[in-house]
């Protein structure tokens, strides 16, 4: 019996092991595009250990701009997906740069689905530096909680902008709202808060977040986007019986161990 509590306790703490589908988005684009036509180029690994089912790609792109989809399908643990976006532009977009974001989706081999999104930009026939800037703050989101995302702007210009505001999140959350429109004064702040929920999100998993940024001046378009991330929490009750419940088996073993070592 001695030597049976050691490899209980031993046991109980080695048997979970992780498996986890890991997917790294690289993104290249023309410097700058100066024809009504280009290709946003991608490139998927899968640097986790558990493939990838049904996966797709999808651009989420400003009013003007269209393209295709893509459909990689299944994607192996090390395994690298190559392909590229054929972008439509309208001839009528006003010059400048643009944001252009990727969400990506694919299931577990459970049929559990999940989303990404990342970021990318254009040049449309003119380079411009947007003199917005601004944070996302990070928020810790419990399952059916509603919390508050807070974006902080800054405009570094000597003159007002007319700023619009979108947020590109993965599916397993939902905003409220998702796109808003506030007039920034010369060298002013602006704190805005938008109401952010779980829908389906996974316990202990860190979801990243951007905000789009857009205004035109001088017939040029300007953009720049900000990243936050969401973590995802379980939302402890310490009257809750069943979560303290493996927590005293642990401990209990451990104090038998003690005792028995002491007992020798």
């Amino acid at each position: 019996m001695k030597k049976l509590i050691p490899l209980l306790i031993f046991l109980l703490l080695s048997t979970t092991s992780a498996r986890y589908i890991s997917l790294a988005t690289t993104v290249t684009t023309e410097s700058l595009v100066l024809s009504n036509e280009t290709c946003v180029n991608i490139k998927l690994l899968n640097s986790g250990d558990e493939p990838a089912y049904d996966v797709q790609l999808s651009l989420l792109l400003p009013k003007g701009f269209k393209s295709n989809s893509l459909f990689p399908g299944r994607l192996d643990p090390g395994h690298t997906y190559t392909g590229n976006f054929s972008l439509a532009i309208d001839s009528s977009i006003t010059p400048g740069k643009y944001p252009v974001v990727i969400l990506t989706e694919y299931k577990d081999a459970n049929g559990y689905q999940f989303s990404s999104v990342s970021p990318s930009s254009l040049f449309i026939k003119r380079k411009t530096i947007s003199r917005i800037s601004g944070i996302i703050s990070e928020v810790s989101l419990g399952n059916k909680e509603i919390k508050k995302l807070t974006l902080r702007l800054r405009n570094l210009d000597d003159k007002e902008h007319k700023l619009r505001i979108k947020l590109f999140l993965p599916r397993e959350l939902k905003i409220e709202p998702d796109k808003i429109e506030v007039l920034l004064t010369p060298n002013k702040e602006e704190k805005l808060e938008f109401d952010i929920s779980s829908f389906g999100a996974l316990i202990g998993s860190t979801y990243v977040v951007f905000a789009s940024v857009e205004y035109e001046d001088s017939n040029l378009h300007y953009s720049s986007l900000l990243r936050g991330t969401v973590k995802i929490v379980e939302k402890q009750d310490m009257f809750n019986f069943s979560g303290w419940l493996p927590i005293a088996i642990l401990c209990g073993l451990i104090l038998i161990f003690i005792y028995y070592q002491f007992k020798r």
